[in-house]
């Protein structure tokens, strides 16, 4: 039996913020195409870059309001949430509270909208409340389990408890473990490698910092530059400035490449060899970004 959530606006707004962030990332990329390179146009390039990180998250926490569901079985409660299912057991649920008096000891946060809501909390001797809900803490139902509660907010209240009651007494039909199915991609053991996701963001970071500092100081730089020097350390090639992008182009390719065939790596299980290719990476950024500065000081 499937169960409605009460009506929630954010998802409207979700689409329609999504609309507006890819209105202004077409807007950014026509101004970083039409201006003279310079520390503004590194920054709206930047900003350019990191708006469609912000859709696709906006855009996962909007398909979580437009598909929110509670299936109700014989023998568990399945919320859905966008690409997830929580599966909650009936056999775990110790009480229903339909008017709790308690409230979070946090209030949601912005990375938390839309659907606010939607969040785990923690409330006083309940503990951690686990909330798929679209209406705040003191209007949800909450089902009380041994491990975690879970705040919902059922459009129908009073048939959700009843089709509760109503399977509960028929008793369970097969055993059922709580549990929570996500993508695989989002149980990957790389996203709790601390080790990994430093190597992998220092890159990135490497990356952005050569082409933040030739943008910031191209401005200054001499119209031609010298780009090779002979065995006497005497420039035997003379170039245009703008092909001092070059290095820093090496260092995002070189990141890319490393960073999937790593991940690739990683997934089968060598992560000694992944290690190697994100800190080679690093390598590779030093020397082009050494290179970088002392050809800008010519």
């Amino acid at each position: 039996m499937s169960f409605k959530p009460m009506p929630c606006s954010d998802r409207w707004n979700g689409l329609l913020t999504i609309l507006v962030l890819g209105l202004l990332d077409l807007t950014l990329i026509h101004q970083v195409m039409n201006r003279p390179i310079d520390g503004l146009s590194f920054l709206l390039g930047l900003s350019a870059v990191a708006i469609p990180f912000l859709m696709v998250y906006i855009a996962y926490r909007t398909l979580g309001a437009f598909t929110m569901e509670y299936w109700v079985d014989r023998d568990a409660v399945t919320v859905v949430w966008g690409l997830t299912r929580h599966i909650v057991p009936l056999t775990h649920i110790e009480q229903i509270l339909t008017d709790s008096a308690l409230q979070p000891q946090q209030g949601p946060r912005f990375w938390h909208w839309p659907c606010p809501f939607r969040r785990r909390v923690h409330c006083g001797r309940l503990g951690i409340v686990n909330a798929y809900a679209t209406q705040p803490f003191h209007e949800q139902l909450v089902l009380v389990t041994a491990e975690e509660s879970y705040g919902l907010s059922p459009a129908d209240r009073a048939g959700f408890v009843a089709a509760l009651q109503e399977r509960y007494a028929l008793g369970a039909a097969r055993p059922v473990r709580p549990e929570l199915r996500r993508p695989p991609i989002w149980t990957w053991p790389l996203w709790r490698d601390r080790t990994a996701l430093f190597l992998i963001a220092a890159g990135l970071f490497g990356v952005v910092l050569m082409f933040g500092v030739l943008s910031f100081l191209y401005p200054v730089l001499s119209a031609d530059l010298p780009l090779h020097f002979d065995v006497s350390g005497l420039p035997d090639r003379i170039a245009p400035k703008a092909n001092l992008f070059g290095l820093p182009v090496i260092g995002l390719v070189t990141w890319l490449f490393n960073t999937v065939v790593g991940i690739w790596l990683y997934r089968r299980v060598q992560h000694g060899a992944a290690y190697l290719l994100w800190g080679g990476a690093l390598i590779v950024q030093g020397i082009a970004g050494l290179a970088l500065f002392n050809l800008m000081r010519w």
